[in-house]
């Protein structure tokens, strides 16, 4: 049963719809030379404000106050008088995101509104995990482009490793791991080292593999829905959303590995989280299926606690 938020918002997009995209900010031009997450937020101010102009004066004000949208310069009817030439910009700051046209050096119209998924995205949690799958599915083919580190840190064994950031939690960082081989580094990936071979996989350093996802996905009301996925195709989905992984071992014992997986979407702030259980086979047998625990769409304030909420039940957890 949808909600009384999803049966406003059909009813919204149906006015939308209805009205022809009356507004139109963005050329495909602009957009074609623009990173996808600037595209969503393109989309997401052509979607509200077509939405609004089918509104009341008074409602149209109370909305912006409900989803904290304000112009600090110009007002909607100055939108009407965008053009291709005007100066556009983006910036995210403090968790808000800034609009900006100008007219070379003078500002013309300024939006801010917050850094919220549901908003920017147009849907409420629940139907974003619903249609989370399609999003995954709908995402297009990336080839992994290797570099060699610049900077590494020796760990002994002869590992060395690249960090840069963790999150929230010392154990969970974006860590990748490489052998020296003459002057080049490697991609570790061997049995011996397990734990770092999925990290590497998972931050999509480790091509021509064959692996299976089986997905236990949690969904609103305390409901799960299975699905099976392509590793790889979940890899597409992360990089053309530009998430930052994080990386950390939850368990090791004789069956293999328990890792947490947390990938960090900084624009629209929020995480999907996911515990991945590795069987100590894996890098030898490259078409193995792995079995994950799935919650997405995360509040970014929210991950810490879910995260130890998550760690503590799924050790506690036997798996078959």
């Amino acid at each position: 049963m949808k909600s009384g938020y999803s049966i406003l918002l059909s009813l919204l997009m149906g006015c939308y719809t209805a009205q022809a995209q009356e507004l139109r900010l963005f050329s495909e031009e602009m957009r074609n030379t623009v990173p996808h997450q600037q595209t969503v937020i393109m989309d997401f101010i052509e979607r509200y404000f077509n939405v609004l102009s089918s509104f009341k004066q008074t409602s149209i004000e109370q909305k912006m106050a409900d989803d904290k949208v304000y112009f600090r310069k110009g007002k909607i009817d100055d939108l009407g008088k965008v053009t291709d030439s005007m100066l556009f910009s983006i910036s995210l700051q403090d968790r808000y995101y800034e609009v900006s046209w100008s007219n070379g050096q003078i500002p013309f119209i300024t939006i801010v509104f917050p850094a919220q998924y549901d908003l920017i995205m147009g849907m409420s949690q629940e139907e974003a995990q619903w249609r989370f799958k399609d999003a995954i599915l709908a995402s297009p083919t990336y080839n992994p482009e290797f570099t060699q580190p610049e900077e590494t840190e020796l760990l002994g064994d002869g590992i060395y490793m690249v960090k840069n950031e963790m999150m929230e939690i010392e154990s969970l960082t974006d860590a990748v791991y490489y052998n020296k081989v003459g002057n080049d580094y490697l991609p570790v990936f061997d049995a011996k080292h397990l734990p770092y071979s999925v990290a590497n996989l998972f931050h999509g350093l480790i091509a021509d593999r064959d692996y299976q996802l089986y997905i236990e996905q949690s969904v609103y009301g305390l409901s799960t829905i299975s699905y099976n996925l392509p590793l790889r195709q979940w890899l597409n989905y992360c990089t053309e959303q530009g998430f930052k992984v994080f990386f950390g071992i939850e368990e090791r014992n004789e069956e293999g590995v328990k890792a947490v997986v947390i990938t960090h979407c900084e624009e629209l702030e929020y995480n999907h989280l996911l515990s991945v259980l590795i069987p100590n086979t894996l890098t030898e047998q490259h078409d193995a299926v792995m079995k994950v625990r799935l919650t997405p769409y995360i509040p970014t304030h929210n991950v810490k606690n879910l995260y130890q909420q998550e760690t503590t039940n799924h050790t506690k957890k036997t798996w078959n």
